[in-house]
C-alpha cells in the first residue's frame, strides 16, 4: 500500500526502535525530489516457525509520484516478536516469538507499515510418554498420553491444536482436541475400550503418531489368531501334486482357553479336514500343517479357520480365519520324439509339459518349437519345476515361433517345459529330442593387454580352450553397443572401454606387477554380467560377458618354473567365468558365508548338481553342509574356493599342490548350477579324501589366496 507523509508522526516514532537520522526541511536542496510516500512489498507476511526469515522491499516516491532513490530506515514495533536487518531498499525480518508486529519503513518523513504475524505450526510430532501401557478393560490408564511438538526450525511450539482419536474398540479420551502448552506438550487421558489391543491416533497437519495399549480381561480370555496367513509348499501346484498348507496360530490374549480347540481346512468354501490343536499359552504360538491335493485345475481358494463353530469365548473372532489362493495348473507329459501341436488365440497363455528321460546322454536335450504365426517363447528346466518361467535355465525368446532350447548333457530324470504366448500364435509344433542337432560352442575371447612371454600366453590360450571344452553350449551374445556401454577401467587396471557385441565372454589378461613374489598372486573375476533378456525378468543374473585376469609377473615366473602354470591360469579362468561369491550369491548357491565376521562358519555351495557330484566322489558320508567352501573370513581366500581340508589337490582349492591338480566333476557341475551347460565327460578323476586334517600332497605349495578380483561385478 502507499502511505502519505506523516506530518504529526512524532508520537508514533517514539514507540519504535528506529534506525537512521532525521532530516529537516531547512536542510533540503531547492527543487530536489522529496520522499513523500513509501510502498512496502509484500503487503503482509506470516511466519510459521521461530527463526524463519522473509524479505521485504521498499519503493520510495517523490511529491510528484515518481520513483525516487532515498535511504530507507527499517524498524519493528515489537522486538520480542520480530527482528529486522536491512539496507536502503530491503529488509529481512526474522521470527522470535508468536504474535503480530508492524514492520516500518521510513524515508525522511515518509512512512509505511505492514503487519507480520508469527504463528508456529507443527514441524515435528513425537510421543513423549504414555505409550504401550497395560490395563483392564473399561478403566482409565494410569499415565496420561503426552505428545511433544516442535516447529519446522526445531523450536518448541506452543498453542498448536492436536487431535487424539481412539480406534474402534479403543475406548475414549478426555480431550479429543488439546493445545500444546509453553513446553510444546499436549495431554489427554485414555479410558480403555473392549478390544485386546487398542490404539489412539494423534494428528496435527500432515504429521501422525500412535499410542497403543493392551487390555486385560477379568477373567482372562484367549485370542487365537492367524496373523501371517497361509503358507503353501507352492502356490502353482500341478493338478497331480500333493502340497502342504501350514499356518502359525498365535494366542494374543491373556488366557489359555480350553485344553484343545478345533481348526478347519476348507477348499472353495467346502470343509476338507478338521484338526484338534492343544491349547496355546498366552504369548505363545503353534504351527498346524494340512496335506492337500491333488486338486482340479483352476483358481482355488483355501481357507483355515479356528473354532469354526464359535464355541470359545475370545477377545476377537475376526482374526480366526485366513485364506489363500492356489493357481492349479495342468502339465501334460510329452515323450521323447513326440510332436504336439499348440496354438493360442490370446497373449500370456502358458502351456506346461514334462518329459521323462529314462537314460542320460552326453548329447543335448533339444526342445524345439516351430511353425505357425505369432510369437511364442519356450523355456526348459531340469529336475524341480521353477515357480516362474524366467527362472527356467534354458530359454528361446526370439521374436517368432521358431525357438530352440538346448540343455547339455541330457540327464536321467524329469525335464519341465513352458511355452508362453508372448502374442497369439500357432499352430506350432513342439518336439523334444536328444542329440542329432548341432550345439553352438562356447567361445572365450582373450584380450592380452600387457606382459607375458609368448610361451606364457600360449599356456593361457590352452587354459581357455580347456574351459571351452568344459562348457558345452554357448550363451546368447550381448551387445554392449546398444545400451550397456562399459567405461574404461571397469575390468581391472588398464582395461579398455567396451561398446560392441560379445560372444560369449571376453577376458582381459595382464601379466604385470601386483606385489612381487607371494602374497597376491593374481586378481581374477567377472566384471560385467548379462541380465535376462526378457522384459519382466529384471534382477535375474545370467553368465558374465566381461572378465579380467591380472597375474603377478613374479609369481607367474615361480609357478612356471615348477611346471604348474597351466593349472594356475586354469584356476584363475574359473574365477573369471563366475566361480566367485558375488555370482554364487545371485544364484542363491553360497550359504553361511564366513566373510566378514564369521571365520568358523560352515560355508558351503548349495548347488544340487555339485552336491550330487560331491556325494558321488566319496562325499556322501560327509557330515557337514555340502559342498564345503573355504571359510576363515579372509578376503580373496574364503568363500571363493573349495575347502582345502576336504579337497586337497583339486584345482579350485586355495592351495596349488601335488603333481596334478584335477578339475573335478564337482567344479564342472558347480558351473552348471550357476547356469552354464557343461560337458561332464571333461572332468578329471577325483576322490574326496578327508574332512578335517590337511590332505595336501608333499612338494611345492603355492597359496592362491587373495586371487579373487576386488572389482565390483556389474549388470545393466
Amino acid at each position: 500500500m502507499k502511505a502519505t507523509v506523516w506530518r504529526s508522526g512524532a508520537a508514533v516514532l517514539l514507540l519504535i526502535a528506529a534506525v537512521g537520522a532525521c532530516t529537516t526541511e531547512d536542510d533540503r536542496e531547492p527543487n530536489r525530489g522529496i520522499p513523500t510516500t513509501i510502498q512496502i512489498s509484500p503487503a503482509s507476511a506470516t511466519l510459521s516457525y521461530i527463526h524463519e526469515s522473509t524479505s521485504f522491499f521498499a519503493n520510495v516516491f517523490d511529491q510528484n509520484g515518481s520513483d525516487l532513490y532515498a535511504p530507507v530506515f527499517w524498524s519493528v514495533s515489537d522486538t520480542a516478536i520480530l527482528a529486522v536487518t536491512g539496507d536502503s531498499v530491503s529488509a529481512v525480518v526474522t521470527a522470535r516469538a508468536n504474535g503480530s508486529a508492524m514492520l516500518l519503513a521510513t524515508a525522511e518523513e515518509a512512512v509505511d507499515t505492514v503487519t507480520v504475524t508469527v504463528r508456529q505450526t507443527a514441524g515435528g510430532l513425537e510421543v513423549v510418554s504414555g505409550n504401550d501401557q497395560v490395563g483392564l478393560q473399561g478403566t482409565t490408564l494410569s499415565e496420561p498420553l503426552v505428545v511433544g511438538v516442535v516447529d519446522a526450525g526445531g523450536t518448541i511450539a506452543s498453542g498448536v491444536e492436536i487431535a487424539f482419536t481412539p480406534a474402534e474398540g479403543s475406548g475414549t479420551v478426555s480431550d479429543t482436541l488439546a493445545e500444546t502448552d509453553a513446553q510444546g506438550r499436549a495431554t489427554t487421558q485414555w479410558t480403555l475400550g473392549d478390544a485386546r489391543r487398542q490404539s489412539v491416533a494423534v494428528a496435527v497437519g500432515d504429521l501422525r503418531q500412535k499410542f497403543t495399549a493392551t487390555a486385560n480381561s477379568d477373567p482372562p480370555m484367549p485370542d487365537y489368531a492367524l496373523l501371517e496367513g497361509l503358507d503353501f509348499t507352492r502356490q502353482d501346484p500341478l493338478d497331480t501334486d500333493i502340497i502342504e498348507v501350514s499356518a502359525t496360530i498365535s494366542n494374543l490374549g491373556d488366557g489359555a482357553g480350553p485344553a484343545r480347540f478345533p481348526v478347519r481346512l476348507s477348499l472353495d468354501g467346502v470343509t476338507l479336514a478338521n484338526m484338534d490343536v492343544d491349547h496355546i499359552a498366552p504369548g505363545e504360538a503353534a504351527t498346524v500343517i494340512f496335506t492337500l491335493g491333488p486338486l482340479e485345475r483352476g483358481r482355488r481358494e483355501v481357507g483355515l479357520e479356528i473354532d469354526p463353530a464359535g464355541g470359545i469365548t475370545e477377545w476377537e473372532e475376526e482374526n480366526n480365519l485366513a485364506t489363500g489362493i492356489l493357481s492349479v495348473v495342468r502339465q501334460r507329459e510329452i515323450a521323447l520324439g513326440e510332436s504336439v501341436t499348440l496354438e493360442s488365440s490370446t497373449a500370456d497363455e502358458v502351456f506346461l509339459f514334462r518329459v521323462e528321460v529314462p537314460e542320460g546322454s552326453d548329447e543335448a536335450l533339444n526342445i524345439e518349437l516351430s511353425g505357425g504365426f505369432g510369437d511364442a517363447d519356450v523355456f526348459g528346466h531340469y529336475d524341480e519345476r521353477p515357480g516362474y518361467r524366467y527362472l527356467y535355465r534354458c530359454f528361446g525368446v526370439d521374436p517368432e515361433t521358431d525357438e530352440l532350447c538346448q540343455m547339455v548333457p541330457a540327464r536321467t530324470g524329469t525335464y519341465h517345459i513352458a511355452v508362453h504366448a508372448f502374442t497369439a500364435f500357432g499352430p506350432s509344433t513342439l518336439t523334444v529330442t536328444i542329440g542329432e542337432k548341432p550345439v553352438d560352442p562356447f567361445d572365450i575371447e582373450l584380450v592380452f593387454l600387457d606382459g607375458g612371454t609368448g610361451e606364457q600366453r600360449g599356456v593361457i590360450e590352452k587354459a581357455a580352450r580347456r574351459w571351452e571344452s568344459v562348457i558345452a553350449r554357448d550363451v546368447f551374445d550381448w551387445d554392449h553397443a546398444a545400451a550397456d556401454r562399459v567405461p574404461a577401467g571397469t575390468c581391472g587396471p588398464g582395461s579398455p572401454a567396451v561398446a560392441d557385441r560379445v560372444d560369449d565372454i571376453r577376458v582381459f589378461v595382464t601379466v604385470g606387477s601386483i606385489d612381487g613374489p607371494g602374497n597376491t598372486v593374481a586378481q581374477s573375476g567377472p566384471c560385467w554380467v548379462r541380465p535376462h533378456p526378457v522384459e519382466g525378468a529384471e534382477g535375474i543374473w545370467l553368465q558374465p560377458t566381461l572378465a579380467a585376469i591380472y597375474l603377478d609377473a613374479a609369481d607367474v615366473a615361480l609357478v612356471e618354473s615348477e611346471g604348474m602354470l597351466e593349472s594356475f591360469v586354469t584356476h584363475e579362468m574359473a574365477h573369471a567365468l563366475g566361480f566367485v561369491p558375488e555370482v554364487w550369491n545371485r544364484h542363491d548357491r553360497l550359504r553361511n558365508p564366513s566373510i566378514p565376521h564369521s571365520p568358523g562358519a560352515d560355508t558351503h555351495f548349495a548347488g544340487p548338481r555339485a552336491v550330487a557330484a560331491f556325494d558321488a566322489a566319496g562325499g556322501a558320508a560327509y557330515a557337514r553342509a555340502k559342498v564345503p567352501v573355504e571359510n576363515g573370513a579372509t578376503e580373496g581366500f574364503s568363500d571363493s574356493h573349495w575347502r582345502e581340508s576336504v579337497f586337497g589337490d583339486e584345482l579350485m582349492s586355495p592351495l596349488l599342490t601335488g603333481d596334478v591338480q584335477p578339475l573335478s566333476l564337482i567344479t564342472i557341475e558347480s558351473l552348471y548350477d550357476i547356469g552354464y551347460e557343461v560337458n561332464v565327460a571333461a572332468a578329471d578323476e577325483f576322490e574326496v579324501r578327508g574332512a578335517g586334517a590337511r590332505v595336501v600332497s608333499g612338494g611345492v605349495v603355492f597359496d592362491l589366496g587373495n586371487d579373487v578380483a576386488p572389482w565390483r561385478v556389474r549388470v545393466l
